[in-house]
């Protein structure tokens, strides 16, 4: 650029965007001086706006024509070296040996006489002002002969004494060949120095000020010169992120290089350090309240507040907010970009970083802030605070019931540690137990024994020790259950208060889930007015929930039961934040399950899923996915059932499930074996289960699925064990209901394929059928199907008619098509063909809509066997000798069409259909077509 006045063919195009007029000035300056008229120029503006690189660039463009440059750097660390940044400018030169001498001691006695003074020399000390002097002449007389560009970087932080020989240079500038260009950042520092005074006096000097880019100068340092081959960034998010701070424009660049994202921007590494870097060159009053701000970020913040937190005063943490606003670096006092916070909070020492936060709380919770807002800087603080341990709690408590069960579990276990009483210590840990208990029911189970230990010491509250009962026998912790069970239980004298409800409940929910350790609770005279008057909204639910699925499991049950359990659901959500969670909606579940109202349970449980995806609650998901299982498996819903079941152990690992692990597991294991995959099955029989599920509810649907998977497989002794170990666990815990398991019909199919046990089967099915009532019943349809079988042919029908119409009824469509089987065998056994053709296709396409491959080959073979040419064996199977035509007729003829139907359907005639019957006659050895084999109707799909 040596000789021109062209500025812009000499700015570096990324450097120096939107500087055209600062370069102006401070040409005309180098102009001025290069003719004999001294000038000097102060670059001031926000941190890193470029004033170093507007400095630089027109130093090379000085230098180039014709000028002296000497540059000197201001640090804070050197302000107190005197005569510093005037040694520096000397060095710079390569002065003649007699007059670098002279320089040197100057400089050295300068030094020496203000070593001890940490003002500004004053004008009347002569040896000071002598020195002063003497160093501007020798700065002037390098100037007789050459224009020197003088640059002084970060004059602020120069040291006195160099600071007053500037002064004194400026004062001589008029004739002199000489331009003095200092940058200067604004900060918090005074507004007002000798130095600013100075300049305001003097015609010859101006003030030149840098602001951040404009959204238009950032697009133009992304677009980048056409040859450079930059693509296109989104120059509006760089803007927003920077504020138009050019070393962070440029760290976004580089990051988005380096990302290589093509259409967005990339903030990364290089941003996070320039960021830092920006706020290293403030003042230091700027940095406390960058953390300070990094640590608040959320809610609105003061600088009053800010400066409570560092002990700072409110004008000193408003001059460093509006700093880093003018810089770019703040919006309004915000970090622009999360990744601008997190630099801030990195930086920071562990130690500094978890008092400010703990400093936070304290202060927010002073001026009453909610516990929710104060929990979040405890956490980070890490701070086992004592006086912070109910605030955690409180918290707790609102996390719960917004579904945020991670973040209460992480304020439990710090407000646990906080404890130091022994008694809040226990009651924290049941409480968090019952929390970690709705997300993860593993890790809860590490903390009981802890909790037991407690109770012995009688460090756990009545209503604690009732707490613990149902996670030690989720489990499988019977032994310590009915320990705590018989404290609970002797803690009780009148019913009062919250703690006697809570009680009540749990009795209701063991006789449901745990009857082995159930007691009688039907209340006394006039005890259940004070029940009623004694129940808070807390636990009501689970009362009424229990007490529901109760008198399903035990009594002969009315509707009352039912409009309970709807009652429940219909104030139940996924998100209940009592102290039992979701166990009343899936208490009030079971009741309509085992009611056989599933036509009710199947939306509340949908419903209940959507929730739980939505809020994408694992734990409760998994336990609905197990309801929803047993719903899909009793409706003959195989494929459903199994995925449901498969998902509620996805969800919830086997071992968190506990003793309830019985149910999903049961799903699997039933739905796996009517679908025909019996290695499925064998698989899931093979997982380990906990001893202690047997004594449970879940235990029983085990032992069912299990019976069933033993019968499938033909171990009719292991099957019909398994189904009587059902009968003599229900009836000795009262329970005794086939809505439950089914366990009498179940037993009496395991006597019947035994053979020889007719009587026995026939006892169990009639005691069934007399238990049932009147009214349609899944349990009635599968008892009269089996009742039928041990019947005389003429007397099947009506009763399997009965069994059809029961099914029908309940929606057990897997029931159903064995019913529909089992009919259709009984009208072959009558002769009649063409109905039992007619149910027994029908048997077989409700069998495939089950998936339930077995019993479509059991009913229609072909129908599932891609070659129906004949069976295996086919020279044995005299229908294998009939060809296609004849296999047809003889179908047909076989289910009881005439000759004339036959000839209709296949669009032959009728001496056609006499020729094929005579040569199949004669193939088959028959004389008569009611002699025609059975299994012709399997080649019935094929002409109909």
């Amino acid at each position: 650029m040596a000789g021109t006045t062209d500025h812009e063919s000499a700015q570096p195009a990324a450097a120096l965007v939107e500087r055209e007029e600062p370069w102006s000035c401070l040409e005309k300056d180098l102009a001025d001086a290069m003719t004999g008229c001294g000038r000097a120029a102060l670059v001031t503006g926000p941190v890193a706006v470029g004033k170093t690189e507007l400095l630089h660039a027109f130093a090379d463009h000085a230098v180039n024509s014709g000028a002296t440059f000497l540059k000197a750097v201001c640090s804070r660390s050197e302000s107190a070296l005197p005569f510093g940044v005037v040694g520096q400018l000397f060095r710079t030169l390569e002065l003649p040996d007699d007059i670098a001498d002279d320089v040197a001691a100057l400089l050295e006695t300068g030094a020496a006489v203000t070593a001890d003074s940490d003002a500004a020399p004053e004008p009347g000390e002569y040896s000071v002002a002598r020195i002063l002097n003497a160093l501007c002449l020798a700065m002037l007389d390098l100037a007789e002969d050459r224009t020197v560009l003088i640059g002084v970087e970060d004059v602020r932080h120069a040291d006195l004494p160099s600071l007053s020989w500037l002064l004194s240079l400026i004062r001589r500038l008029g004739s002199a060949r000489v331009l003095l260009v200092m940058t200067e950042s604004a900060g918090t520092g005074p507004a007002r120095t000798p130095l600013h005074t100075e300049l305001l006096r003097h015609p010859h000097c101006r003030r030149i000020t840098l602001v951040p880019l404009s959204e238009r100068g950032v697009a133009t340092v992304f677009a980048g010169p056409p040859a450079s081959g930059t693509p296109d960034r989104p120059a509006a998010s760089a803007y927003r992120v920077s504020g138009g701070n050019p070393l962070l424009v440029r760290a976004l660049l580089e990051d988005g290089r380096a990302a290589d994202i093509a259409g967005a921007i990339t903030v990364g590494p290089n941003f996070r350090q320039a960021f830092m870097s920006c706020l290293d060159r403030c003042e230091p009053a700027v940095l406390p309240v960058a953390r300070a701000l990094a640590v608040l970020d959320g809610p609105p913040v003061t600088p009053g507040g800010v400066g409570r937190l560092i002990g700072a005063d409110t004008e000193t943490v408003a001059a460093a907010i509006a700093t880093m606003n003018d810089a770019g670096l703040l919006d309004q006092g915000h970090f622009r970009h999360a990744q601008a916070r997190s630099a801030v909070l990195d930086d920071m020492p562990v130690r500094e970083r978890r008092s400010l936060y703990l400093r936070t709380a304290a202060l927010l919770h002073g001026d009453g802030a909610p516990a929710a807002d104060v929990a979040p800087y405890v956490v980070l603080a890490d701070a086992e605070d004592t006086s912070m341990a109910p605030v955690l709690k409180e918290a707790a408590e609102h996390a719960l019931r917004d579904e945020r069960i991670d973040l209460a579990v992480q304020y439990l276990e710090l407000a646990h540690r906080c404890s130091t009483d022994a008694r809040q210590r226990a009651a924290t840990g049941v409480t968090l137990v019952r929390a970690e208990s709705r997300a993860n029911p593993a890790a809860a189970a590490r903390r009981l024994p802890a909790l037991v230990a407690a109770m012995h010491a009688g460090h756990l509250a009545d209503r604690d020790v009732t707490a613990l009962i149902v996670p030690l026998l989720w489990h499988g912790r019977d032994d310590d259950a009915a320990e705590v069970l018989e404290r609970a239980r002797g803690a009780e004298h009148e019913p009062a208060g919250h703690a006697a409800a809570e009680l009540r409940s749990t009795e209701l929910w063991l006789t449901c889930s745990h009857p082995r350790l159930a007691r009688p609770v039907q209340p006394r005279a006039g005890a259940a007015k004070r029940w009623s008057g004694l129940v808070d909204p807390t636990v009501a639910p689970l009362l009424r929930a229990s007490a529901a699925l109760a008198r399903v499991l035990t009594e002969d049950a009315d509707e009352r039961p039912v409009t309970d359990a709807e009652h429940v659901l219909q104030a139940a959500r996924l998100s209940d934040s009592t102290s039992w969670g979701l166990e009343p909606a899936l208490l009030a579940l079971h009741t309509l399950v085992y009611a056989d109202r599933l036509d009710i349970a199947q939306p509340w449980c949908e419903q209940l899923l959507d929730e739980a995806r939505a809020k994408g609650t694992a734990v409760g998901h998994a336990r609905v996915a197990a309801v929803r299982a047993e719903i899909a498996l009793r409706r003959g819903e195989l494929p459903t059932a199994y995925d449901q079941a498969e998902t509620a152990l996805t969800l919830m690992h086997p071992t968190a499930w506990g003793v309830a692990v019985g149910q999903p597991r049961a799903c699997l294991i039933s739905a796996a074996t009517r679908m025909g995959r019996l290695d499925e099955a064998a698989a899931h029989l093979e997982q380990p289960v906990p001893h202690s599920m047997f004594r449970t509810r879940y235990g029983l649907h085990y032992l069912h699925a299990r019976g069933q998977y033993y019968l499938a497989t033909g171990r009719h002794h292991a099957a019909l064990a398994d189904f009587l170990s059902c009968g003599e666990l229900m009836t000795d815990w009262g329970m005794d209901t086939p809505g439950l398991v089914p366990w009498r019909t179940s037993a009496a199919e395991a006597w019947l394929l035994h053979g020889g046990h007719g009587d026995e089967a026939e006892r169990l099915i009639d005691e069934q059928l007399a238990r049932l009532g009147p009214g349609g019943h899944r349990t009635r349809g599968a008892a009269l199907r089996l009742l039928a079988a041990g019947r005389a042919a003429h007397d099947r029908p009506h009763l399997l008619d009965q069994a059809v119409a029961a099914l029908e009824d309940c929606g057990d469509q897997f029931e159903l098509a064995r019913a529909l089987g089992d009919l259709s065998r009984a009208h072959r056994a009558m002769r009649e063909h063409r109905r039992a053709w007619t149910v027994a296709r029908r048997a077989w396409h409700v069998a495939s809509v089950c998936h339930a491959a077995p019993l479509c080959d059991e009913l229609l073979p072909s129908r599932t066997r891609p070659d129906s040419g004949g069976r295996e064996g086919g020279d044995a199977d005299p229908i294998a000798s009939l060809t296609d035509a004849e296999r047809r007729v003889a179908a047909l003829a076989a289910v009881g069409y005439t000759n004339r139907e036959i000839a209709g359907k296949l669009y032959i005639t009728s001496s056609t259909i006499e020729q094929h019957l005579t040569r199949v006659y004669r193939k088959l050895n028959v004389k008569v077509r009611r002699d025609l084999p059975a299994d012709l109707h399997n080649y019935l799909p094929r002409t109909a």
